[in-house]
């Protein structure tokens, strides 16, 4: 009977100290990474040159752009994950690219709810560096409905004839997967970090105090 009381008293604990060990931010959106993604998204619903991603981040709600302002600015927000920093605006299917080191791209689709994707680069400034082939960070965001979610992919071989394969598994506030409003794509020279989501600082405090609460709910439990 004791043995009973115990496992549950640690069960209850554990799920209260698991929520609260969640910071905000990640309770609304998060990294496939850290397992706090939300919607269902993975790793494997972006791949490029057949390399599914190195870490995802969302469901995020409201717009994301290269170029815009406010909440939408895709370089500051993704500039502010935990991907590292020197984003920048690359190109997206529903706007016009921008060059990147003497490399311009160009992104196009096929397909609604998931299909293929084409990145072609053209390199604009001679011998002069970067050249293809090269290695790149790469985000690529998908915009469906009231929501989008991004992929990283970590030191990417790109060679300007490049492509992948997508799909959006996210839902609208019907329940339907939503169509692809626009598939979006920002870079950086390799190396400028890791685009995989390491725990900060605050996230281990919070783990040590939900594990501490643990501790108290079983003697308390028990008592």
């Amino acid at each position: 009977m004791q043995n009973n009381q115990y496992r549950h008293a640690v069960a209850g604990a554990l799920l209260s100290a698991g929520f609260l060990c969640l910071p905000m931010s990640a309770q609304a959106a998060g990294y496939c990474s850290l397992g706090t993604a939300t919607e269902g998204i993975g790793t494997a619903n972006m791949t490029f040159n057949s390399i599914a991603s190195s870490d995802c981040y969302g469901v995020v709600g409201g717009n994301i752009t290269g170029t815009g302002g406010g909440s939408s600015d895709g370089p500051a927000e993704i500039n502010a994950l935990a991907w590292g920093t020197g984003w920048t605006y690359l190109d997206s299917t529903d706007d016009l690219g921008a060059t990147f080191m003497g490399l311009s791209f160009t992104v196009t689709e096929t397909g609604v709810s998931s299909g293929t994707w084409v990145l072609t680069g053209t390199d604009t400034n001679g011998s002069a560096p970067l050249n293809f082939p090269t290695s790149l960070d790469f985000v690529v965001g998908l915009k469906g409905g009231s929501e989008y979610a991004l992929w990283g992919f970590d030191n990417a071989a790109v060679d300007g004839s490049d492509s992948g394969t997508f799909s959006i598994v996210f839902t609208n506030n019907g329940g339907q997967t939503p169509a692809l409003s626009h598939l979006i794509v920002f870079g950086r020279e390799a190396g400028g970090g890791s685009v995989v989501a390491i725990p900060e600082a605050d996230t281990y405090a919070m783990l040590l105090a939900g594990l501490g609460l643990v501790g108290f709910a079983v003697r308390r439990k028990l008592n």
